[in-house]
């Protein structure tokens, strides 16, 4: 056999091989890309039954009675999602349950009974394949579904307001008397039990007496020693003021505690006692709360962590390891341009709570501030995906 006709044999198989394998490539790449296409619309209608489980959950949070109205808004805010490339699902394809949501076993339980969740089943259908249809497949479906909560259970609420020295420049105190009576109209418009707390900081133990001022409130005493920075100094501590114990009596916080005559700067002639306001106020929440309630505390303040004189930031993030071991998450506002934002982030963050800043001054303090409690008031109420 000549060298020419071996040659051309070769590239006879090689040309077989090279298609053989080419055919495997192109394969390989329609398969990809009807991957992709089955991912998009499923990710696609992920999105559209999220939508239409919150827009069910918050129409049955504004309206717990009209059922009717929860599911026709998971349906509609479902229908406006675009998903796949055969048009949007329709209401065949769609199923909407209402009832509760068990967080211990993580079941959704169908009932018309005090309902607070929303369930919602969709399916798109028919949607075409580009390249499968070569191996008979022509379409394919896609289920998807998804579980929306409306928090129903209460919570005792602590706020921890920073009435030092500072909050009267800048229009803080203004601001802070605009904004807090907002959060606990908030608490009150949700309607599901919560009691909230006021206290203020920060006073050195011994040399301030609420009468002498005409003021409510008490000196907070009932926290263990060991606590203090310390100990055999327990006496002359820095410490909170208890304005308003813990009460569903929204009326009575707004009228005492967040009343403008009570939020006053300098009101306890103190300096500004994170650590002690921290460990005052977990205390209290915690020895106080009803029987299996969550506590929380909203943390706000102006300045820098000054007591202890000799490392109060240090302190402040002892007490707030000292809250989270009691289960109390704080929440925490930084408020004015002068607040310490790094350490009211690392208490928050210790915790398990969020940062909230409020920076600026004059009307701008006003707005962020009422954002920030506003943010904090959503958190604690807002409807949210649970599967």
């Amino acid at each position: 056999m000549s060298r020419r006709s071996i040659l051309l044999r070769r590239r006879g198989g090689s040309m077989v091989l090279f298609t053989f394998l080419l055919v495997i490539v192109i394969g390989m790449a329609a398969f990809a890309i009807d991957l992709a296409r089955v991912q998009l619309v499923r990710s696609q209608l992920q999105s559209a039954v999220d939508a239409g489980a919150l827009a069910g959950g918050l129409q049955l949070k504004r309206d717990p009675e009209d059922i009717e109205a929860a599911r026709a808004a998971a349906e509609q805010f479902i229908q406006l999602n675009q998903v796949g490339f055969s048009g949007n699902v329709g209401s065949e394809a769609i199923d909407v349950e209402i009832g509760r949501w068990d967080s211990d076993t993580m079941q959704f339980e169908q009932t018309d009974e005090n309902p607070y969740s929303v369930r919602v089943f969709a399916r798109k259908e028919d949607e075409q394949y580009s390249f499968a249809q070569i191996f008979g497949q022509t379409t394919f479906s896609v289920p998807r579904q998804a579980v929306a909560s409306v928090p129903t259970k209460p919570l005792d609420i602590i706020m921890v307001l920073d009435l030092s020295g500072s909050m009267g420049s800048e229009g803080r105190i203004e601001a802070l008397r605009e904004a807090s009576p907002e959060f606990v109209a908030t608490l009150q418009r949700a309607d599901k039990e919560d009691f909230v707390g006021v206290m203020g900081y920060g006073v050195q133990r011994d040399e301030y007496d609420p009468d002498d001022y005409a003021y409510g409130g008490a000196v907070y005493t009932a926290a263990p020693a060991s606590l203090y920075p310390e100990p055999s100094e327990a006496a002359t501590d820095w410490a909170g003021v208890l304005e308003t114990p813990l009460t569903d009596d929204y009326d009575l916080v707004l009228n005492t505690a967040l009343s403008s005559a009570s939020l006053q700067a300098q009101k306890y002639g103190g300096g500004t006692p994170i650590g002690a306001a921290i460990r005052d106020g977990a205390h209290y929440v915690h020895t106080n709360a009803r029987e299996d309630i969550d506590q929380l505390m909203v943390l706000m303040s102006d300045g820098h962590a000054n007591k202890p004189s000799d490392d109060g930031a240090g302190y402040a993030l002892e007490m707030a390891a000292y809250a989270a071991s009691l289960g109390v998450k704080i929440h925490t506002i930084s408020l004015g341009d002068s607040a310490d934002e790094w350490l009211m982030t690392e208490i928050a963050s210790i915790t398990g709570g969020r940062h909230f800043d409020a920076s600026g001054s004059g009307s701008v303090l006003t707005t962020r501030l009422r954002s920030a409690y506003r943010g904090i008031a959503n958190d604690i109420n807002r409807t949210t995906m649970v599967q």
